[in-house]
């Protein structure tokens, strides 16, 4: 059987999601594996629902099988979300599939290959060193290689490509051409395809039935439902517990986290001080060096104590969020040579290892969000497609 890997956030599933996955059923797709990010996204936010609700609308929109993509990988730089993800989806798949901008995989291919040679990660560096904003160094470099420009998802797609190649993962690899909106447009367009971004500010406004339109049907359903039974994660509980947090410490007590050097952590917890709101933090720290995305997961690194030791790491074990019947035969066959162990419930996880020890820590703020215990998601189980069917 031909099983296909997709990695991604989901935050919330629109129909662009949608569309790749008919595409991967099209391209030959007999099963289809989500490695979907936890309740924390690569942008440095918190997710808008929770990974088990956006699990469910994945498998009702045509995944078989979503696992998760843990923290800190998922909130981590696109090399670290990409070899996160990679060494998850190469356990359970022979092809991997994603969206780009240009959707041209050779070029990509040319792309990842400049990216890992020793000559341009020694010219990052130095780029880096000079002052130079990482983002603006990286496609500065690949277009003085690579003849042209890279989108978000180009640039994904290449750490996809490098993270396979350096972790000797045999994926086949696939791409598609993005469709509608671009990667973060904030501005609806006419046709069905809006970015993420757009939804989830139609969210923030109360634009619930506007938001609808650019749904599927199957992931309006959870949605509205978790909002019915009030499990969205309140964005000013949130706003509230990072502020407060950082109110708390000193630049030094994040000595050696990630991201924390040259003062960083000093300037977040005194902006803390005089700051009402996580976006009142924001504006504080903003500097033309740093992006938003980077601020925000040095943030959550803090918070939930990661050191680089935790990003060089592979994911200790993968939590099973939703599956359907060929999901869980396809999960069935994988485990009799497993590399990375697969929690059913994450009570079961290991709670000897630094990734529960910081999913905990990060859980424990989104069900205060959620107005639920903090214990809350130790109970969870995974969405079983088929229980529908003979309730």
């Amino acid at each position: 059987m031909s099983d296909f890997g997709l990695i991604c956030e989901v935050n919330p599933l629109h129909e662009g999601h949608a569309y790749l996955l008919r595409e991967a059923r099209r391209l030959g797709a007999e099963r289809i594996v989500c490695v979907m990010s936890g309740n924390t996204v690569q942008r440095g936010e918190f997710a808008v629902v929770d990974a088990y609700a956006r699990a469910e609308a994945l498998v009702r929109c045509g995944a078989d099988l979503v696992l998760e993509l843990p923290f800190p990988y998922c909130s981590g730089s696109a090399e670290s979300f990409a070899r996160g993800g990679v060494s998850i989806a190469g356990q359970f798949c022979d092809t991997l599939i994603f969206g780009s901008e240009c959707g041209d995989i050779e070029r990509l291919r040319r792309c990842a290959e400049a990216a890992g040679s020793a000559e341009f990660r020694s010219a990052y560096r130095a780029a880096l060193e000079r002052g130079e904003p990482a983002a603006a160094a990286y496609d500065r470099m690949i277009g003085e290689r690579v003849e042209g420009c890279l989108g978000s998802n180009d640039r994904l797609g290449v750490e996809y490509l490098r993270a396979a190649a350096e972790l000797g993962v045999p994926l086949r690899a696939l791409t598609v051409k993005r469709r509608g909106a671009e990667y973060g447009q904030e501005t609806l367009c006419e046709e069905s395809y809006a970015s993420a971004l757009a939804i989830r500010r139609l969210w923030r406004e109360g634009r619930y039935k506007e938001a609808e339109r650019y749904l599927p049907r199957e992931a309006a359903e959870v949605f509205c439902r978790v909002r019915e039974e009030g499990l969205m994660p309140q964005e000013a509980i949130l706003s509230a517990a990072l502020v407060s947090f950082f109110r708390l410490y000193e630049g030094a007590d994040f000595s050696g986290i990630v991201g924390t050097e040259g003062g960083l952590a000093n300037r977040i917890c005194r902006a803390a001080r005089e700051a009402g709101s996580a976006e009142e933090l924001m504006a504080r720290i903003r500097t033309k060096r740093y992006t938003d995305s980077h601020l925000r997961r040095v943030m959550l690194y803090c918070l939930a104590g990661v050191y680089p030791e935790d990003l060089e790491a592979p994911p200790a074990y993968t939590t099973l969020l939703a599956a359907n019947e060929r999901g869980r035969a396809l999960l069935a066959e994988r485990r009799r040579t497993p590399t990375v162990r697969v929690v059913t419930k994450p009570a079961d996880a290991p709670a000897d290892t630094r990734q529960y020890a910081m999913a905990r820590r990060l859980d424990a703020v989104v069900t205060l969000a959620q107005g639920r215990s903090a214990d809350a998601f130790l109970k969870c189980r995974p969405y079983r497609a088929d229980d529908e069917k003979k309730d």
